[in-house]
């Protein structure tokens, strides 16, 4: 961590020294010397991270007090650069700030001589550091590390694309216990009828990094037990568990109730309406990660202790908790890997080739040496074996890794966690800030991958390789973490891309501790909060999480000079919080003309012509002096942003709703820095500033209902990656040519007006993947001409999602939009004639989802050899099919298929019986005459399904 830092300053010097070479006269010197010491910490590091980190007191001294010299040469520049905007804008800025006094906007050498004064002290803090390395003998330490990361593998390129990754499911040992398990699940209830038993809890037991989780997930998708319950559902619990937030995993789960109605439901209402609705099903939950005996409690409440074979399997490192939940159910104790089990599992991580299963028998013996520090535990294995897998083949290199490991285990530690940590401190070092990240998310959270990488860029771990944007080069980050198995994919999307991940909570253990002990985070909630510790540590801290509501209010106790250097605030809480109102800042960000103070609350005169009407919002004061903030998430909180946003021009990243009357002010211009803006508020129509066209953004994500006044500004789109999701308006007709890396790009609001506009746009982006278009409200009454379907040049393009009328589908055996896709989506098309006769012919289509009247014909057929590659197809409210047909070889490939609200269609077509790598069927909310038919070996339409192992019905 202390080399990422240095690094950091390394680059900000240079790059002020290059921007401010007039400004900075009289300091300019002072800069130079301090980026040359810098520079020398920077190669002393580079080699040395790794060993430092491991046990010597005096490096890692050493190393804490580079790190935090650093931070305060970072704070130095940073600080500078802000009070020099203030000063280039003057006191008469656009601003309408409480800081508008002279002392607010100090003069040119009033900036230099305060910098000079910081760059002052910090000089004379290096040097003294520099002495140190001498006085106390660390000169050697990294120069002769056998176990350190050399220079070169720091900057090998990434391999992802080309390694085979071992996912979880490519765990050994599990054969026989799946079996075991999946026997258990299925076994008929015993007892008489007097004494029938009642739902039995099967429970997995074993310590942390046994694999639990990953048996639990295979027995889950095993096709016998998906066939086997008519419905299923995965519930996480951890240690952070809130009772709602079970239950309406379960009931969204289910499709007990709709998004509205469940939030209009109390607690208990919520858990009538899921008991009622399992009562007469055969379900099965998983209930993973248990550690209490309470929080099994809580579940139960929601689950029918019925005779109709349900079950529920549960994951828990505590014997006693799986034994209060069924004591006729005995635990099923899971073991620790064998030898050779633990070495087939190192070596499938270790040596991941295609056309080697084997280790070469050079390397063998000091592998099995390796392994057998690791004590049976798969976690640590695939761990230990990710960090083989980046090292080079040879003896030489895993005798330093051996000896590493070795070391690290030394006078009786801890094995495992020490196995976990040096895998962490074997990253290079640009990467372990990207790990260290986290630490800010809860245990057992499920991570937006997209959104993880966008902060990644904002706080400045990722740079431009090449010719590769920055959101490639995170992509790269996050495959190598998960091929060193630091970090669990959840999801992919039908691209290979990450889509969502999450981290085992051995690890998160692990970069809490690394990324707290280096001043590099702060969790922050109620369940452990340690309010004066959090004070102290926060003094030095560069980022913020705060885990619920109640953090925050803890949070606004801590004094303002704890906060200055904060650089990222980020709120989690399951749902947005029920206020009203909520300012960014009380100071530095307040733009309100009319209010006052009372018990912590600030309170605005909404209505300034009545008095008498008060709105109150609460005021984080956590953020009154945070000047260098890069990243606020609070997306949580519906709030007013103020003008004064304007003046937080280190800001890089901002994700935040917004209330109906003050959406964003004009200011949100002036964030020149600004790389990601997310603004949220689905219930209401609001238009955004012109000014949003001047800044330089990457991605910009908004509601369906925003739009955004003006047009785009000329000189200021090429950055652009992403518009997810802007209303169409007069920004379509001006400067899109511009943004020739556009990635992502949905535009809601369309109608029939925007046709020609649309096509001509669509045009020029040729870089384009995903594609979504969304016609005005009602959709039927707006349609989308051909014309745009046949843009040229979409080489790349792969999604895309159409809700609108369609005027007819373009011809793909020509060049159009159409022709490379792999995923599309129709929705209130209103086509005449059937679709998967043209769609058939797309050779590339692997998901085609028909909504809501795509089609309003009454047949459709599937004709011979159609959809080569389809492997996922789902109809949905068709309300006109009645019959659907399929020829010979059409739909080779296909593996789901969900029928759901097709009220006239009359059977399942024959020629589905001959699609043999068919896996799910998944009939939804059909008549029960259609549901009839597929009754279990009595349906008239049972045959052409019997060879799916997995058949779910909904009625």
């Amino acid at each position: 961590m202390a080399q990422s830092i240095v690094s950091t300053v390394v680059g900000k010097l240079g790059e002020l020294l290059i921007k401010e070479v007039n400004f900075l006269q009289g300091v300019d010197e002072e800069l130079r010397s301090l980026q040359s010491d810098f520079q020398w910490f920077q190669a002393f590091l580079k080699d040395a991270d790794a060993t430092i980190q491991g046990g010597n007191e005096r490096a890692k001294t050493w190393v804490n007090q580079v790190r935090d010299v650093a931070y305060d040469a970072e704070d130095a520049i940073d600080t500078y650069i802000f009070k020099i905007h203030r000063h280039r804008r003057g006191s008469h800025g656009c601003f309408s700030s409480l800081m508008t006094t002279d002392a607010c906007h100090p003069s040119r050498l009033t900036i230099l001589h305060d910098l000079g004064i910081e760059i002052g002290k910090i000089k004379k803090r290096a040097e003294d550091i520099s002495a140190n390395r001498s006085k106390y003998g660390i000169d050697s330490v990294g120069a002769t590390s056998s176990d350190s990361l050399t220079s070169n593998e720091a900057r090998l390129p990434l391999s992802w694309k080309q390694t085979p990754v071992v996912e979880e499911v490519d765990v050994v040992g599990f054969d026989e216990d799946v079996k075991k398990l999946v026997q258990l699940l299925l076994a008929e209830d015993e007892g008489t009828q007097d004494t029938q038993r009642r739902r039995p809890v099967i429970s997995i037991v074993g310590m942390g990094g046994l694999g639990k989780t990953t048996l639990a997930k295979k027995v889950f998708s095993n096709p016998t037990i998906k066939q086997h319950f008519a419905c299923h559902a995965w519930v996480y619990v951890s240690q952070a568990y809130t009772d709602r937030e079970l239950v309406e995993s379960i009931a969204k789960q289910f499709a007990v109730v709709d998004q509205k109605r469940m939030n209009k439901l109390k607690d208990d209402e919520l858990k009538k309406v899921v008991y009622e609705h399992l009562k007469e099903r055969k379900y099965l939950v998983v209930t993973d990660d248990v550690w209490t005996r309470r929080a099994w409690d809580n579940i139960k409440e929601v689950l029918p202790e019925m005779t109709n074979g349900s079950k529920v399997l549960l994951t828990t490192r505590n014997r006693e908790v799986a034994l209060h939940a069924d004591r006729q159910s005995p635990p099923f104790d899971l073991k620790l890997l064998g030898e050779e089990e633990s070495w087939e599992l190192f070596c499938k991580k270790a040596i991941p080739t295609k056309c080697n299963k084997h280790c070469p028998p050079k390397l063998e013996t000091i592998g099995r040496q390796m392994v057998e520090k690791c004590g049976g535990l798969p976690l640590a294995i695939v761990v230990l074996g990710g960090l083989a897998m980046r090292k080079e083949q040879s003896e030489e290199e895993w005798r330093k890794l051996l000896k590493s490991v070795s070391w690290q285990l030394r006078e009786g530690e801890d094995q495992i966690s020490k196995i976990l940590a040096l895998s962490y401190h074997h990253l290079p070092y640009y990467m372990k800030p990207c790990f260290l990240y986290f630490a800010m998310f809860p245990e057992d959270s499920l991570i937006n991958a997209r959104d993880l990488m966008l902060k990644w860029i904002a706080e400045g771990f990722i740079e431009a390789r090449g010719e590769e944007t920055m959101e490639e080069v995170a992509e790269e980050y996050l495959e190598e973490l998960v091929h060193r198995s630091l970090i669990q994919v959840a999801e992919r999307s039908l691209l290979g891309v990450i889509t969502t991940c999450r981290i085992h909570d051995l690890l998160l253990d692990l970069a809490i501790s690394e990324a707290k002990g280096t001043n590099f985070l702060l969790v922050t909630k109620t369940s452990n909060n340690n309010n004066e510790r959090n004070i102290i540590t926060l003094q030095k801290t560069r980022r913020l999480a705060l885990h619920d509501k109640e953090s925050l209010d803890i949070a606004q106790q801590y004094p303002t000079d704890s906060t200055r250097s904060l650089r990222t605030i980020t709120l989690f809480d399951s749902d947005p919080w029920n206020l009203n109102l909520t300012t960014l800042c009380d100071k530095f960000l307040t733009a309100i003309a009319r209010h006052f103070v009372l018990g912590g609350f600030l309170y605005d005169y909404v209505d300034h012509n009545n008095p008498g009407l008060f709105m109150s919002f609460q005021i984080p004061r956590i953020l009154i002096s945070m000047k260098l903030l890069r990243v606020i998430d609070l997306h949580n909180l519906e709030i007013i942003v103020p003008n004064a946003i304007g003046e937080l021009i280190h800001l890089r990243y901002l994700n935040v709703r917004v209330v109906r009357s003050k959406p964003l002010p004009s200011s949100i211009g002036e964030l020149t820095n600004l790389q990601t803006l997310q603004i949220h508020n689905i219930f209401f129509a609001i238009e955004l500033p012109s000014e949003i066209w001047k800044s330089n953004l990457r991605y910009l994500n908004c509601s369906p209902l925003f739009s955004i006044k003006g047009q785009p500004s000329v000189n200021s789109l090429s950055n652009l990656q992403t518009i997810s999701c802007i209303k169409a308006g007069k920004w379509l007709y001006k400067g899109l040519d511009k943004m020739a890396n556009l990635r992502n790009l949905t535009i809601s609001g369309i109608n029939n007006s925007h046709g020609k506009a649309l096509s001509d746009f669509l045009g020029k982006l040729n870089n384009l993947l995903e594609l979504e278009l969304w016609a005005k409200f009602p959709s039927y009454e707006h349609e989308i001409p051909t014309s745009v379907l046949t843009a040229s040049h979409h080489k790349h393009l792969r999604c895309v999602y159409l809700k609108a009328k369609l005027e007819r589908l373009p011809d793909v055996n020509t060049q159009c939009l159409l022709t490379n896709l792999i995923e599309l989506t129709l929705s209130d098309s209103f086509l005449g004639e059937d679709p998967l006769v043209t769609l058939g012919k797309l050779d590339n289509l692997q998901v085609l989802k028909l909504w809501d009247d795509a089609f309003v014909g009454k047949e459709m057929i599937c004709l011979e050899k159609g959809f080569p590659q389809l492997k996922e197809f789902y109809f949905v409210g068709l309300d006109s099919l009645e019959e659907w047909k399929i020829e010979d070889e059409a739909m080779p490939r296909l593996r789901k298929l969900v029928i759901n609200r097709c009220l006239k269609l009359v059977m399942l077509p024959h020629g589905l019986g001959r699609i043999t790598n068919l896996r799910e069927l998944e009939v939804w909310f059909m008549p029960v005459a259609f549901t009839q038919r597929l009754k279990e070996n009595d349906g008239e339409d049972w045959d052409k399904v019997r060879h799916v192992p997995s058949v779910n019905i909904r009625s």
